[in-house]
């Protein structure tokens, strides 16, 4: 189905979602690394990089039974997820809580998934704090399983703060943020791959001690969604074969449901790639960026952009002077997966 049909016929999208899962396939062997990669005892240097594809599908299969072992699943009503971003507050010590919980959520037009959460949201709430922020954090955990926490925008011993927590437990740290930009935070417990495709990650916006020009700000953390029955799929995470890949967690959203502005505004999207694996070639369609911030801004800033990828666990800011009046595509330039649900609209009125 070619994009410009998607974004037009909505009978059509939604056969396109019917049929859009795809077989499991066979685990490759390189999958093994990804089990060594967290934890909480041994440093990574301790951790023997040989081939445990093995140990890896064999934890995540414990994991997922334990998903699969609640309720039927079926698909909720569609939450839809304010991609606005609120100011940042003018308080200086910032408490943060995030909870774990294992929830039921829709992630495509009649479509369930037994997912991790971080506040029972996919993606997990989007605070935002300024650079030399104290950041008071707390993560309970109220899942059925070992849950950690991994902040891109900290600088901090992650085998303290990073730890896995079991159900019933908590951990609190603090953290100071050096960079502004948009960061990805996840859970760290091993297998990662399967702890992020089953849902468990978000956004932390940190803004520059001085305040970027005013404009109209959104969240966009794009991600992938490996799903059998249900219940997340490691063969599928690990032969990267995707069959939903999202803005904020549920395929399409913001095609029925458009971002809108005004005409003269400036646009600002702050897009998170949450992965696990695939690049976010970010684009919109009949425009073209004003300003791309590549690190922290408001330095290394580029101008007149049409496209620029985003790395898994990376995260960009985009700007865009709306000074034309009409619907524009926000997608992904791989277009194998705007098809599978990695598209929005930005509407701009008069």
């Amino acid at each position: 189905m070619k994009l410009s049909e998607m974004m037009t016929n909505t009978t059509s999208r939604r056969s396109f979602i019917a049929r859009a899962s795809l077989a499991s396939l066979a685990i490759p062997a390189a999958g093994g690394i990804l089990a060594a990669c967290g934890g909480t005892d041994a440093s990574i240097r301790d951790r023997p990089l040989t081939n445990n594809a093995a140990a890896a599908a064999t934890q995540a299969t414990t994991q997922t039974a334990t998903m699969a072992a609640t309720a039927t699943v079926e698909a909720p009503p569609l939450k839809l997820y304010d991609p606005a971003l609120p100011p940042v507050g003018s308080e200086t010590t910032k408490q943060i809580t995030l909870t774990t919980k294992d929830v039921t959520i829709s992630i495509a037009d009649g479509v369930a998934m037994k997912a991790w959460t971080f506040n029972g949201t996919v993606p997990g709430p989007t605070p935002r704090v300024r650079v030399g922020d104290t950041i008071d954090f707390t993560l309970k955990n109220e899942g059925s399983t070992e849950h950690s926490i991994d902040f891109h925008a900290a600088q901090i011993d992650w085998k303290t703060a990073y730890k896995s927590i079991a159900p019933g437990e908590s951990i609190s740290f603090t953290f100071s943020p050096k960079y502004a930009g948009a960061f990805m935070y996840h859970c760290g417990t091993p297998p990662m791959l399967h702890h992020i495709s089953s849902g468990m990650f978000g956004a932390l916006i940190v803004d520059p001690k001085e305040p970027l020009p005013p404009a109209k700000e959104f969240v966009l953390v794009q991600n992938e969604y490996y799903v059998t029955d249900g219940t997340p799929d490691m063969a599928k995470m690990l032969a990267v074969t995707p069959d939903y890949v999202t803005f904020n967690g549920y395929a399409f959203q913001y095609k029925e449901n458009p971002i809108k502005v005004k005409l003269g505004d400036l646009v600002r999207f702050y897009v998170v790639n949450a992965g696990p694996t695939l690049t976010s070639a970010f684009h919109v369609v009949g425009e073209q960026f004003d300003t791309v911030y590549l690190g922290a801004p408001p330095d290394n800033a580029i101008h007149g952009v049409q496209t620029f990828n985003v790395a898994p666990g990376g995260g960009m800011i985009f700007e865009i002077e709306a000074d034309v009046v009409g619907s524009f595509p926000v997608v992904t330039h791989t277009f194998a997966f705007t098809e599978k649900g990695a598209v929005a609209l930005l509407q701009v009125d008069q």
